[in-house]
């Protein structure tokens, strides 16, 4: 029985709640709820497909399907993935110590951070946003990030371990003079026909690796489908199927994350709402409680949303800008027609 099936015989589409049983389904009533809700709380785009067909679109004025949007942190996921595809062909090993290409890192107490935690945010790296965001080379700024816990022991998010990453991607591809960008867009973004609107660069001609890409709602959502695909048989054959589950698994110091994907379920503390631009922290089992235990999530600053459910064989891209806005309660609206009482919007 493959991942996909698992998911969908375990995870079906039923919720235990007070109420007791009760079925997702995103009806047309749903959608109209769901879609006033994104509005009022400062969504520009939704469109939700269930098994690669269009079931909902609502767009402000201004706005469609191929309107382009920076997608911010959900940049991310692109590069996790190259990285499971990177590991494939034998350029790198997630396992591996960064420091054994960053030998700047080979005499002090970074040398045994592993790629995995550059990318699960457990590196122990200060996160960096202000040291990143001014420096003219990103890449090499992240190179100067001090360690501030043990490698593998905290969850802080920000665009330090991204960058770092890059800069080992980057020494990597060098002597084939491949470079990072080219890289990806051949090893993924080309493959999925996922067509790049814009991609910010730093001062030094390095792409953003924690937050530049510009993509349309028609593009992104492509990343959606080629996730349930990959769950599914490994139907795209890009990434192996034993290796693209990593993507899914939670980590000691935050099992509501794992590379590049948030995950529905509990987070580490209360700490995690001041990190990120996501639902913050509950008292409950999930991280987005007005949505099933299977849904992964990429994020980007402003609300920007991309919810991946398998069980429900169900994509939804969201454009917004920065309001307050509760996750849990618009997918709860979107799946139940209703609101969450567990959901708070922030």
């Amino acid at each position: 029985m493959s991942l996909r099936s698992r998911l969908l015989f375990t995870g079906l589409l039923l919720l235990a709640g007070a109420g007791g049983l009760q079925a997702y389904e995103v009806t047309p009533a749903n959608f109209a709820m769901a879609a006033a809700f994104s509005r009022s709380h400062g969504g520009l785009t939704l469109r939700v497909e269930k098994g690669g067909r269009v079931i909902g679109e609502d767009y402000i004025q201004g706005f469609s399907a191929d309107t382009p949007h920076r997608i911010f942190s959900g940049t991310k996921n692109f590069v996790a993935i190259t990285a499971l595809i990177a590991q494939q062909e034998g350029l790198l090993d997630l396992d591996e110590p960064a420091s054994k290409t960053l030998t700047e890192w080979q005499h002090d107490r970074r040398r045994s951070i592993t790629l995995n935690q550059l990318l699960s945010q457990t590196s122990g790296l200060e996160p960096g946003a202000d040291i990143i965001g001014s420096a003219r080379d990103q890449m090499a700024a992240a190179l100067d990030v001090r360690l501030i816990d043990p490698p593998g022991t905290r969850f802080h998010y920000g665009p330090v371990g991204y960058q770092a990453f890059g800069e080992v991607l980057k020494r990597k591809l060098r002597p084939s003079g491949r470079s990072v960008e080219g890289y990806m867009r051949a090893k993924l973004f080309n493959p999925l026909h996922i067509d790049i609107a814009s991609w910010k660069h730093d001062d030094a001609g390095n792409p953003l690796l924690h937050a530049g890409l510009w993509l349309t709602t028609e593009e992104w959502i492509k990343l959606g489908q080629f996730v349930l695909d990959e769950l599914d048989h490994n139907k795209k054959q890009v990434v192996n199927p034993e290796m693209f589950p990593l993507l899914f698994i939670g980590h000691h110091a935050n099992p509501a994350y794992g590379l590049g994907f948030w995950l529905n379920r509990p987070p580490p503390s209360p700490r995690l709402q001041k990190m990120t631009d996501l639902q913050p922290a509950i008292d409950g089992p999930q991280l987005y409680p007005g949505g099933p235990k299977d849904l992964y999530a990429a994020c980007g600053t402003s609300k920007q949303r991309l919810y991946i459910i398998p069980s429900l064989d169900l994509v939804i891209v969201r454009f917004g800008y920065s309001n307050p806005f509760s996750d849990g309660d618009f997918l709860s609206r979107l799946l139940t027609g209703k609101p969450h009482p567990d959901a708070h919007t922030h």
